[in-house]
């Protein structure tokens, strides 16, 4: 389907109006700006085998007109990791409030990872802690939640730690492979990590 503009080129038929054209112009006509970013400049990969096909692209932007940018100066505007998705996901943070910072933050109660599902230990080691914790006397509800939580992330710092400093360190490698230029070894590299 092609769209044609009202304006006419001298003496000849009407223009095609491409869809960036008209995208360009919807951000004019409502002021919107690119924030900017901080993180990789590329937020789409179409991840090919082959280095030939292999593409990248600054598709995904945030965009805001002037009055949000007065309300939040202090945005910031994350290229973040990918996990499920060909896309980077965008995280829009609008800075810290003042007002936040002045009250006394409150103990907040360790919450259970969901990956700890995926380790064979972690059933034995909730039926430790609770078993444990109820022969203390720990009778109540938040005394045992507590201990088994303090259990459970005590067994993620000194055992499953280490796992978790090697997926760091991956997801390192991955960003600085991701950065580099597109060859063969760099795909390669990409789709191994």
């Amino acid at each position: 389907m092609k769209f044609f503009s009202t304006m006419r080129r001298r003496g000849g038929p009407p223009r095609a109006e491409s869809s960036m054209e008209k995208f360009r112009q919807a951000l004019e006509d409502c002021d919107l700006h690119d924030l900017g970013f901080v993180g990789d400049v590329f937020t789409w990969r179409n991840h090919h085998f082959s280095a030939t096909s292999y593409i990248r692209e600054r598709l995904d932007r945030a965009v805001a007109n002037s009055a949000w940018r007065c309300l939040f100066p202090l945005v910031r505007v994350i290229n973040g990791e990918p996990r499920h998705s060909d896309h980077r996901p965008i995280i829009v943070e609008v800075g810290d409030r003042e007002d936040a910072r002045k009250y006394k933050p409150m103990e907040i109660m360790h919450k259970f990872e969901a990956r700890w599902l995926e380790e064979e230990e972690c059933m034995s080691r909730v039926e430790e802690a609770w078993l444990s914790s109820l022969g203390d006397g720990e009778v109540n509800m938040m005394q045992l939640q507590k201990r088994v939580l303090g259990e459970l992330w005590t067994w993620d710092r000194e055992v499953l730690g280490e796992l978790q400093k090697r997926i760091n360190k991956a997801r390192k490698d991955l960003e600085r492979c991701r950065r580099s230029n597109i060859t063969q070894e760099q795909v390669n590299r990409e789709h191994v990590l």
